[in-house]
């Protein structure tokens, strides 16, 4: 059938590896396409279990991490070395995911070396440049250098269209992220030697909190409003694993490292956090990806932050936007406990990021690039 489809996917971040992992194993199923793998080197200490869990091995393996750097200093790396990468893959189609810095990398040396390609979780938008920072900039930027868009919701395409983007590039597929948790879910209900070891039978709260853009007196007006949250509810756990960057963990462990009902946990490995995202009362965080994976485990959210790019949960009802103003963040909170029957229609509130499909679509679009040889660009 003539040579493979050189499919190069490039990631540096541990939910990037996490939502590609899917549509990598699809691709590598179908012996016309051939697809490697690129790791930046972005993150490292989080990606190593991550690999062994979801099967993956780098075939191209950068060392860009240093501690302290600053963002531009990690965008002149990752654009200095990937050039000779992509030299050597050769591939006919670059792959990325989401609003990193190492997404960005790829997607601008695709552009230069005349490489197409393809952005998976296409569209998501606060319009808001600051919030997200710098995650609102990059995924805009890679929306202007991108020739395929993989949406995962019907808001994310009309943002593409309204942004000028050609409805023939664009396909809504849902989000990957959620294939990956059901079928975590599926292959592991319950893990018994699941850390961290709590107290039998108390409800507990999932906590995650890790936004640069939160840094700072953001960062400190929440942690306060949890704190309160916490004293005021002591039949409750709340368990927060923490993200290395070292100024927000070392600020959360002075500040509630010696609450007694708050546990300060490592950071967990995947399908540890699916089992605690699946036990828990509600899950409070900062995150992006949380938003998408804990409608679809019927947990209630409430996001940490000023605005969020997946508005579709806060339509469907199964994410509830507190912001960091301690008034609204208690509010939200105390009336998850207090008003039963809200809390049950955050439960019953469908997921709009997905069913379970999303990297077949991709693939089966990706197929359909293959048979047509189409190498030139959509747009």
């Amino acid at each position: 059938m003539g040579n493979p489809f050189k499919v190069l996917f490039c990631c540096g971040s541990r939910p990037e590896l996490i939502k590609i992992s899917p549509v990598f194993h699809k691709l590598a199923g179908l012996t016309p396409l051939s697809p490697q793998l690129c790791l930046t080197g972005q993150h490292t200490d989080l990606l190593a279990p991550h690999l062994d869990y979801f099967g993956l091995t780098a075939d191209y393996q950068l060392h860009v991490l240093q501690n302290g750097q600053t963002l531009d200093r990690l965008m002149a790396k990752l654009l200095d070395q990937l050039p000779a990468i992509f030299e050597q893959a050769n591939p006919d189609l670059v792959i990325v995911q989401g609003d990193t810095a190492s997404a960005l990398a790829a997607a601008i040396t695709a552009q230069r070396m005349g490489l197409p390609v393809a952005h998976i979780e296409a569209g998501l938008r606060t319009y808001d440049r600051s919030s997200p920072f710098p995650e609102e900039i990059n995924r805009q930027i890679i929306t202007r250098l991108a020739d395929w868009h993989f949406c995962p919701t019907e808001q994310t395409r009309r943002n593409l269209v309204r942004e000028g983007i050609p409805d023939q590039a664009i396909f809504v597929t849902g989000n990957t992220a959620v294939d990956v948790l059901l079928k975590t879910r599926r292959a592991c209900p319950v893990i018994s030697s699941s850390p961290p070891k709590r107290r039998d039978g108390r409800p507990y709260f999932l906590m995650t909190l890790h936004r640069r853009e939160s840094q700072g007196a953001p960062l400190m007006r929440i942690i306060n409003s949890l704190l309160a949250f916490a004293r005021q509810r002591p039949a409750y756990d709340f368990i927060l694993p923490l993200h290395p960057n070292p100024l927000t963990a070392g600020m959360i462990h002075h500040l509630m490292g010696h609450q007694q009902n708050i546990m300060l946990v490592p950071a967990q490995t995947y399908p540890h956090m699916v089992q605690l995202m699946a036990g828990a009362f509600a899950v409070i965080t900062d995150s992006g990806g949380l938003q998408e994976e804990a409608p679809s485990l019927n947990t209630p959210l409430v996001i940490l932050r000023d605005n969020t790019e997946r508005p579709e949960g806060i339509e469907a009802g199964c994410l509830r936007l507190a912001g960091t103003d301690p008034r609204t963040i208690l509010y939200e909170l105390n009336l998850l406990i207090d008003d039963p029957a809200h809390y049950k229609r955050m439960q019953q509130a469908e997921n709009p990021f997905g069913d379970g499909f999303a990297a077949d679509r991709i693939c089966a679009r990706l197929i359909n690039l293959f048979e047509r040889q189409d190498r030139i660009y959509a747009k």
